[in-house]
């Protein structure tokens, strides 16, 4: 029988396949080729010229809107204008040199630039939103402080003058003293209010104010000039000279804003603005409304002429898709009942045998292809497995005899490793034991400050009180209690931001040592915080320590670990380096080499002895046995540097004790990190 391959029945079935896709690709490269050739002129020329001069419209709207605005006092305006005037320029430059819009560009650039230029020298130029913010506190701060101040001064002395006439029994003295007094006093209160409205209707453009002004002026100095022979008594006269100061103020204050702002410079902005909006901007947008209606009318025709292409094409296209479908469906047909048919026998027969059958028949195939060749090996793999069967009977009791032996030896173990996680809690107990002392020490002293200053403020706020109430308040003890108590609350604010910043690297210790939660960060900035919590162990010693290294070094580690290691050499150091000694130092310092760093951990204790070196990172080996040594602080930071931190730690011991820890900047991933 002539041997038939599946593979050329495959292939058969995918060159048909590729005949049909291969007119499907051919039918989409020419509607491709038709789409782009009508689509060119509308991409490259009628759309940007739509959308470019659209967008310079919308500008052109803000920049007048700009205009507006910085008349009307937001100076931050002028700065949005210009801004917007350059967007104007950049869309301008887009527009396609191949469209006729850009034969138009020369009178819009024309236009712009006369807009520009009258903008400038008609209105940024002519006024100044800031001036007339300035002339505007000062007329309030001359009608609060000045004005207001002299006609409140007025009025008391005309109603002191009108008692005066009330009182007098001389009829001399009230025709020629009392009464021409009262009839000044009132003459100078109304030249008071007239010049403060002069001032009033000067910002509001009134031209006339400024003469009306000094009119007023020279009037009130009449009026007192004529008065002042009137005062003769002390007070009197003390209080003319108050009313000749707060004058003279008044007067210089309205002088200086009259020279500083011109209020007709803003009604001729707007006059400006208004020009610019109808002639300049006016052509403008008429300009560009004619550009933009003509490119979009050309770009609704373009695409039409694309609708119709597309209605032609798509019924090629099924007419393509109908007959690739029918060709597909009798590929699948064939393949199925060739291929796939004795392919699901098989793996029937497969699933039996995986499943433990052994005892069914498997028929037998005349076909002379590859799966002939399956079934056969199939048979021949029947076969093979019921004496594998035999054997794994024999294997499965060894391995329950070997089972028994093996929970034996895990009970064990898990007894060991109990016992060495209780060592080790304990420890990290020790660590945070350390830390709560360290907080406690560490915000005792501004906690302390904040309450002394507390006490002194609050002994000051009940002597103001008691002031108040009895009314003896007096402007130099309310200044002094002003100024103290400003102290006060600054220190208390110093001392309160000191004990807040220690109690967050306080927390961020004790998150870190508390778990070992992976994250980014500085390498210095943890060890500083570390060292924080433990340098209250060296007051009242003559202990010392220094960190140095980049304070930039970034880490991706387990900053919890990092700092247990830290801790614990830091307490060998104490209780084993330093032991019988009234001083010392410790350094620690790091350096990155490539991809990993360095932290060189030295004391200048009293070392480690030759014949001990090689064991001080086994567990349970102290020389403090009994005297509060465990004999696991160094078998802690050996296990951690290696183990979680995945790096390397050694030790030298000449003058002093030197450890040397190398470790990763990225440590190895664990299997909690994503927890």
């Amino acid at each position: 029988m002539k041997r038939s391959s599946i593979l050329t029945r495959i292939n058969l079935s995918l060159l048909a396949v590729s005949v049909v896709f291969a007119v499907f690709v051919v039918v989409q490269i020419v509607v491709g080729l038709k789409v782009s050739e009508s689509s060119e002129e509308v991409t490259t020329r009628d759309m940007p010229v739509a959308l470019y001069t659209q967008a310079m419209q919308d500008e052109l709207g803000d920049m007048n809107s700009n205009l507006l605005e910085y008349v009307l006092g937001e100076s931050e305006e002028k700065q949005e204008y210009f801004a917007n005037k350059e967007e104007f320029d950049q869309y301008r430059k887009e527009i396609p040199p191949i469209s006729d819009a850009y034969k138009k560009m020369i009178t819009v650039d024309r236009l712009i630039a006369t807009a520009n230029e009258n903008a400038e020298k008609r209105v940024f130029s002519r006024f100044d939103p800031i001036l007339e913010e300035q002339a505007t506190r000062s007329i309030n701060r001359l009608i609060r402080e000045v004005g207001g101040p002299l006609e409140n001064l007025l009025d008391d002395m005309k109603e002191e003058e009108i008692a005066d006439v009330g009182s007098s029994n001389d009829l001399d003295q009230i025709i020629n003293d009392d009464l021409p007094s009262v009839r000044y006093y009132l003459e100078l209160v109304d030249e008071t209010g007239d010049m403060l409205a002069d001032l009033d209707r000067f910002v509001l453009g009134d031209q006339n104010a400024r003469k009306s002004f000094f009119g007023n002026a020279l009037q009130f100095e009449s009026f007192l000039a004529s008065l002042k022979p009137l005062e003769k008594k002390p007070h009197e006269l003390v209080r003319i000279a108050e009313v000749e100061r707060l004058f003279n103020e008044l007067k210089s204050g309205g002088a200086e804003v009259f020279e500083i702002y011109a209020a007709r410079n803003r009604i001729d902005a707007l006059v400006a603005i208004e020009d610019i909006e109808h002639n300049a901007f006016g052509e403008l947008e008429e300009l560009l409304e004619g550009m933009s209606s003509h490119a979009r009318r050309r770009v609704e025709n373009s695409m039409n002429d694309l609708v119709d292409l597309s209605n032609k094409v798509n019924y090629l296209l099924i007419f393509t898709l109908v007959g690739g479908v029918a060709l597909l469906v009798a590929i699948v047909t064939y393949t199925k009942r060739s291929i796939f048919a004795p392919m699901t026998a098989i793996s029937e027969s497969i699933n039996k045998l995986r499943g433990g059958e052994r005892d069914f028949e498997i028929a037998e195939s005349n076909r002379n292809d590859e799966i002939g060749d399956i079934i056969n090996s199939l048979r021949q793999f029947q076969a093979e497995l019921t004496e594998l069967d035999e054997l794994r009977l024999a294997d499965e009791k060894m391995q329950a005899n070997l089972k028994g032996e093996r929970d034996k030896l895990s009970s064990a173990l898990e007894n060991l490793e109990q016992a060495q996680d209780k060592l080790i809690a304990s420890e990290k107990l020790a660590s945070l034991g350390s830390l709560v002392a360290g907080v406690s020490h560490e915000i005792n002293t501004p906690i302390g400050v904040s309450v002394t200053m507390s006490s002194h403020l609050k002994e000051n706020i009940d002597e103001l009180m008691r002031s108040i109430k009895a009314g003896e308040l007096k402007q130099s003890f309310l200044d002094q209690f002003e100024r103290e108590a400003a102290e006060s609350f600054a220190v208390m604010e110093s001392s309160l931001d000191k004990a807040s910043h220690l109690i967050q690297n306080f927390k961020q210790v004790a998150t870190d040592q508390s778990s070992s939660s992976r994250r980014k960060f500085a390498l210095k900035e943890v060890i500083d915080e570390v060292m924080m919590t433990l340098r209250h162990q060296l007051k009242g010693t003559n202990y010392k320590y220094r960190v140095e290294g980049d304070v930039e070094l970034m880490m991706d580690s387990y900053p919890g670990p990092l700092g247990q290691v830290v801790t614990n050499l830091f307490n060998n150091s104490i209780m084993h380096g330093f032991d019988g000694r009234d001083d010392g130092e410790i350094n620690i310092r790091f350096t990155c080499l490539d991809n990993s760093v360095r932290i060189y951990f030295n004391d200048n204790g009293t070392g480690i002895e030759e014949s001990k070196i090689n064991r001080i990172f086994d567990p349970f080996y102290t020389t403090k046995l009994g005297q509060g040594g465990s004999g696991l602080g160094l078998n802690i930071v050996h296990n951690i540097v290696t183990g979680v931190l995945g790096g390397s730690i050694s030790v030298l011991s000449k003058v002093g004790t030197q450890f040397e820890v190398v470790l990763p900047l990225v440590a190895p991933k664990q299997d909690n990190d994503d927890e």
